[in-house]
């Protein structure tokens, strides 16, 4: 590759690695990602559907992307500016809007009621800057008809200048009161009459003085059914509102949202909601109830195994994928570079080590790709072999290890978690050393304990492949594969066939029982069955006065409580993620906010806000400014705090 070309292909794999350097209000971004999108889950029609629904999967898998790509199918319906026509949405009229929820946190620092009132005063305000990309003008124009002047709008507008009086208190009362009398009497007496005149006045003035205290906001479904008139006044069929990054929010803030949420779902005004969740990292609160209000839509690996025919034929397809997105980024950015430009030897065999890395994960590729690229360039032709892949997946996979390495370090991720990490990285050891031979990266475990693993699979160390895999040894287990990495840096095979992880040597539930304790529900007893290791909870054994296990009728063990260490703080996924990268840094190796965002998956204003309003503040890192930027590395004695 010459140099220009290396500099098309920088751009490229940068491309690949988050959808937050796509902005909204660039047409021609929006134009780019439609021609290189790859759907490869087949999910754009469901995002689609005039339905509320949320997108749900791990950190880089492209829930951003997939609600950017849509939201521009709804401008191929309206904009003039686009002159592209949706497949899709044929014979429609949507109205797109996108709310970035990590960019809007501080609706949640004012008192609660006020949520509904900056929560609509935020889609308001989107609306206007939004349309203005779309039509390129201030108001809504469509069909020849102007409706920002319609009585609707202004009420919207009124509200979001004035909100509405949600309950109204006078203070400070003061009372004045003054009486003014006059009374005259006039009387004429002559010979032959007699005439008296009488006159009284009197005159009271009241004065009351008092302040009002009162607060404002706003009737959501007075402003859904505005909203919904000009929708319907403009011609449009429906508007859809993205609502993106919602689990950036903490616990809090979630429930409070999801509270607000619940009021705008099936409003019957055509205005539909799509939220981008990342998986075991949202809460929609008690009266939201999913698959009635609002429905999801996955893009983790592990609910489209069955539609492939299981995981061995899905890994064939991933293949097809990550070739399929490379091809589509380079023919956008790559300057004519092709795939065979940028790739030597076996190319087959090249994105086969980038896919079983990665495992549908676009992120993952975009970062293996990036180290790659770095390492290729110390040679002369500056192409990518099979050499430079394992350096690039061996760097990304170091970068994903720091994170929850220095999470733990911090107290972020309670220390339990690594001693479970080692103890199951030593029995699939135990299983290397039996027959070095002979596969052992994959393990299944019972359901009721993948809650064990969330933090593995968030870290990309383990990966969950199928929900429900038959053992040959009888029942249904989750199945899943420890990083590609991994296995090679410990020298243990990678299975490729079903036949090689369904044993029952592969049945991980003993390795994970000393842990029971950290999962369980809190001050409620709970019983296990020695041999077969199925867990019950009191109240299904209570009335045994010898509680014994159903299946195999072996006497229950009750389990012994142990507290949950606690960790330092009620951090979001990707503030642990931040504080675990920093955590691993020197002064020698500090990095950016760009840098960190680029690694962890996030906006660099999202790493620089996180750091300097809590990490810097707490003293958990440090902060040297050098050339006018902030570089960030691990204060080593907030771990004695």
């Amino acid at each position: 590759m010459n140099c220009e070309q290396m500099q098309s292909v920088r751009d490229t794999f940068q491309s690949i690695l988050r959808a937050d350097y796509i902005s909204i209000s660039e047409v021609k971004q929006l134009e780019e990602l439609n021609e290189y999108y790859v759907d490869f889950f087949k999910v754009l029609p469901k995002v689609l559907q005039s339905q509320d629904s949320y997108v749900n999967g791990r950190r880089g898998t492209g829930k951003t992307t997939l609600l950017m790509r849509a939201y521009f199918e709804c401008m191929k319906t309206i904009s003039p500016l686009v002159r592209t026509e949706s497949n899709i949405l044929k014979g429609k009229t949507i109205l797109p809007l996108y709310i970035d929820l990590s960019q809007c946190k501080e609706m949640f620092t004012d008192n609660s009621e006020n949520i509904e009132y900056n929560f609509v005063n935020k889609i308001v305000y989107e609306l206007s800057n939004q349309l203005s990309t779309i039509f390129k003008q201030n108001k809504i124009h469509l069909f020849k008809k102007d409706h920002s002047k319609s009585e609707d709008f202004e009420y919207i507008e009124q509200c979001i200048k004035e909100g509405l009086v949600l309950k109204s208190r006078h203070n400070n009362i003061k009372a004045e009161q003054s009486v003014e009398n006059e009374n005259c009497v006039k009387s004429d007496i002559s010979l032959t009459s007699v005439a008296i005149e009488g006159k009284m006045t009197e005159s009271i003035d009241k004065k009351t003085q008092y302040d009002i205290e009162e607060v404002r906001s706003y009737n959501v479904q007075e402003f859904l059914g505005s909203l919904g008139k000009i929708r319907k006044d403009s011609g449009l069929n429906a508007i859809y509102i993205f609502v993106d990054e919602f689990s950036d929010l903490d616990e809090d803030e979630q429930e409070k949202f999801s509270i607000l949420l619940k009021k705008f779902l099936g409003s019957k005004n055509n205005i539909f909601f799509k939220v981008g969740t990342i998986t075991d990292r949202y809460y929609f609160g008690k009266d939201i109830i999913i698959g009635r209000d609002i429905y999801p839509i996955s893009l983790d690996l592990s609910d489209f195994v069955e539609k492939y025919g299981g995981i061995v034929a899905a890994s064939k397809e991933l293949c097809e994928y990550t070739k399929e997105l490379i091809i589509k980024r380079l023919k956008v950015y790559g300057d004519s570079a092709t795939i065979e430009d940028v790739f030597k030897g076996n190319i087959n065999e090249i994105l086969r080590r980038i896919s079983i890395e990665a495992m549908g994960v676009p992120r993952t590729i975009g970062m293996i790709l990036q180290n790659a690229l770095s390492q290729a360039e110390l040679k002369q032709d500056k192409c990518i072999q099979l050499k430079e892949i394992g350096v690039g997946i061996k760097e990304t996979r170091k970068v994903y290890f720091k994170q929850f390495q220095g999470a733990v370090q911090k107290k972020a991720i309670p220390g339990y978690y690594m001693d479970m990490w080692n103890s199951l990285l030593k029995r699939a050891l135990e299983e290397k050393t039996k027959n070095p031979k002979r596969p052992a990266s994959h393990f299944m475990i019972d359901p009721i304990r993948k809650k064990y693993l969330n933090t593995f699979c968030e870290n990309f160390m383990v990966h969950c492949l199928e929900d429900s895999r038959a053992s040959k040894y009888g029942g249904n287990y989750v199945l899943y594969a420890l990083d590609f990495d991994i296995c090679n840096e410990n020298s243990i095979l990678y299975a490729e066939d079903k036949d090689e992880f369904t044993a029952v040597r592969f049945i991980y539930d003993k390795v994970l029982q000393p842990y029971d304790c950290y999962f369980v529900k809190e001050q409620i007893k709970s019983y296990k069955c020695p041999d077969c290791n199925k867990i019950y909870e009191e109240q299904e054994v209570a009335q045994a006065k010898v509680k014994r296990c159903y299946e195999c009728d072996t006497k229950l063990v009750e389990i012994v409580h142990r507290d949950v260490p606690m960790t330092n703080g009620n951090y979001t996924e990707v503030e642990v993620k931040i504080l675990g990268i920093i955590a691993t840094l020197s002064k020698e190796d500090a990095m950016t906010a760009t840098e960190i965002g680029d690694s962890v998956g996030c906006s660099y204003q999202k790493v620089a806000l996180w750091c300097s309003r809590v990490l810097g503040k707490k003293s958990l890192i440090n902060v040297e400014k050098k050339n006018g930027k902030n570089y960030y590395y691990d204060n080593p004695l907030s771990d004695e705090l």
